[in-house]
């Protein structure tokens, strides 16, 4: 198996950084990529960036939203106005952990990265997919587990380990994550979740910027 890192050089591999960059800045409207940053089969939206050493892969952004530096999210689709802190991980892979006798990947599966595999085609398919909400922050060093949802106006707590769902504007964080508290009244809650701010056009967010300094503002103007 020919070793590829022999190809792998700084030069060249500021080549691809710069190439995907240019790709990348000149379709989509106010994109911003960070240096050194990879990606493969992304979506944006639009006023997006990017910090350096992001991996995105197979990824799905909205307006707005933002990634810190040295994030790597897979297979993820994210709301608007999100706020991804630096060492994010998403749909970081898991592997087997009963059925199968072993959970090393050259014994399920075939993964070229292995050096040798012991089976023709993969027999461990969980499903990946992360679904991130409007308005979600997610703290630095979070880690969020395949096939989670996030949903709006959620807040994840620095080094947390997301495992299962996480509700509307609530604080989740720890290792396994768990609910903290809720940001808001549920009276204010649901209104917030009917409002769907982030869905309005521009000029009514700059027209309207005053009322999202305090929720009792944004209650009282939009009831």
């Amino acid at each position: 198996m020919f070793d590829r890192t022999y190809l792998q050089n700084p030069f060249s591999e500021y080549l691809k950084w710069l190439i995907t960059k240019i790709k990348y800045q000149s379709k989509y409207q106010y994109l911003k990529v960070g240096y050194m940053s990879k990606l493969f089969n992304v979506v944006f939206g639009k006023y997006n960036w990017l910090g350096n050493n992001v991996i995105m892969i197979n990824s799905v952004i909205g307006d707005f939203s933002y990634i810190s530096d040295g994030s790597v999210i897979c297979e993820t689709q994210i709301g608007k106005f999100c706020s991804i802190g630096p060492n994010v991980r998403t749909a970081p892979g898991k592997h087997p952990t009963h059925t199968f006798v072993s959970t090393h990947p050259a014994i399920y599966s075939n993964p070229d990265y292995c050096a040798r595999n012991f089976q023709s085609k993969d027999h461990h398919k969980p499903l990946r997919n992360v679904t991130i909400g409007n308005d979600v922050w997610i703290c630095a060093n979070a880690i969020i587990a395949d096939g989670v949802k996030i949903c709006d106006g959620a807040i994840i707590a620095s080094n947390s380990v997301v495992t299962s769902d996480v509700e509307p504007y609530v604080i989740v964080g720890g290792v396994p994550a768990k609910f903290i508290r809720k940001r808001f009244t549920d009276e204010e809650i649901e209104i917030l979740k009917k409002a769907k701010w982030w869905d309005q056009d521009l000029d009514w967010i700059d027209k309207n910027s005053q009322i999202f300094l305090n929720v009792e503002d944004f209650k009282k103007n939009y009831i």
